[in-house]
């Protein structure tokens, strides 16, 4: 709705939308999915920014403190071969050998392990304890979340 809003008013609008493998209890389908979930790209002059923020669905624009934060040129050049190309794509964040992950659906649903190699395009190979020893299972990335760290205060 943003987007088609912005676009209205003659802004040049990457809404970054490319087909994702999503999991259902009974099945796996390719959706359009956004790749950057609650993130529009638009290019406008930092004076149009009172406009932009007119735009329903629109809460604020990536920046420190009053300055804004423009995305380079190359990088919204990337987003767009990827889009073009129709590729796939994965929107797990930062899952490396070491991070923690949860399984979401399966036959394992809701055990944690250990990330230990990312094997091919789709498959990792996690390690979870279980009865005081590790158990290295094969899984696919679409079966699992990274689990976040709790803050100590």
């Amino acid at each position: 709705m943003a987007a088609k809003d912005l676009e209205g008013r003659g802004y040049e609008v990457c809404s970054a939308c490319a087909p994702q493998l999503r999991v259902w209890a009974d099945r796996v389908r390719t959706v359009e999915m956004p790749m950057f979930p609650g993130y529009i790209f638009a290019r406008f002059n930092p004076f149009q920014s009172h406009d932009v923020l007119k735009a329903p669905g629109i809460a604020s624009i990536v920046g420190f403190g009053s300055k804004y934060c423009p995305v380079e040129d190359a990088e919204i050049e990337a987003i767009q071969i990827v889009l073009e190309s129709g590729a796939l794509v994965s929107p797990h964040a930062q899952l490396r050998p070491g991070s923690r992950v949860r399984v979401l659906h399966g036959s394992l649903k809701g055990l944690e392990g250990t990330l230990v190699e990312v094997k091919d395009e789709r498959k990792l190979v996690v390690s979870v304890s279980l009865l005081q020893r590790s158990v290295a299972v094969e899984i696919s990335d679409l079966l699992v979340e990274p689990v976040s760290k709790a803050v100590a205060a």
